[in-house]
């Protein structure tokens, strides 16, 4: 097995918002704010009764539908979202870069983003990109990272590299880790927006739970999660203390 120490990032963003006419409705263009700035929007029906993901991905870097599944039924479970969860996939050119920095990011979605939250739908765009983070340094990869209050983005190349082979897990599974890690952080966790009902953040590592089961723990971002991802074992949840946040803003 390759060792690898895996770093999924909380990029907080700020941005200003903006809103214009598009045909019927009034397109919601306030998307560039910090994490967890929406996290009540997406978690509750108070604004929003559906939501659209927009996957937008580079050509061979294409997310497993198992992974996406995962994703959509995992916000169908803590999210009150009563008209549905509505996926929409984008493919765009691979770029072939060496790597891609936050910028690099932004850059792309501003270029090819195309759904935006209208109406009583609010909207997620996710990047599928074919190539690593410029953060990795060495062993140390980055797999994923929540960048806007609607926006992640996967390093698909990474991932990769890292499953599907024989002492690797398989991609889904790898892909619905990074996938949940990120959608906990948009949702407001750990107390980036879904403020705690109990102290259950890790000092030293921000941003992340101090349960070492829960998908939040941070390290659930470093190689040991490869091991834990081999076989029948599952991938890891939400604990009681992340759902009572998720809960006590407006999700299930």
């Amino acid at each position: 097995m390759k060792r690898i120490v895996l770093f999924l990032l909380l990029g907080l963003v700020l941005g200003l918002p903006a809103c214009r006419k598009d045909g019927k409705y009034k397109v919601n263009r306030n998307h560039r704010q910090v994490v967890g700035y929406s996290a009540q929007d997406i978690l509750s029906e108070k604004k929003y009764k559906s939501m659209t993901i927009q996957i937008i991905y580079m050509t061979g870097y294409k997310p497993t539908a198992e992974a996406v599944d995962n994703l959509t039924s995992t916000i169908g479970e803590r999210c009150h979202k009563s008209k549905g969860i509505n996926v929409v996939y984008k493919e765009i050119d691979a770029q072939g870069k060496s790597s891609y920095t936050l910028s690099d990011i932004k850059e792309i979605e501003d270029d090819e983003r195309s759904e935006f939250t209208a109406h009583k739908d609010i909207a997620v765009t996710i990047l599928f990109l074919d190539g690593p983070s410029s953060d990795d340094q060495g062993s140390a990869v980055v797999l994923g990272m929540a960048y806007y209050n609607t926006s992640l983005v996967i390093f698909e190349g990474t991932i990769h590299d890292f499953s599907d082979e024989f002492t690797e897990p398989d991609r889904d599974k790898l892909e619905t880790t990074v996938l949940n890690h990120e959608l906990g952080h948009i949702l407001g966790l750990v107390n980036v927006g879904s403020p705690m009902q109990s102290n259950h953040i890790d000092s030293e590592n921000g941003a992340h739970c101090d349960n070492s089961n829960c998908i939040m723990y941070w390290e659930a971002e470093t190689g040991s999660v490869i091991g834990n991802l081999l076989g029948n074992n599952p991938v890891p949840t939400f604990d009681a203390n992340c759902i009572a946040d998720l809960q006590a803003n407006g999700g299930r």
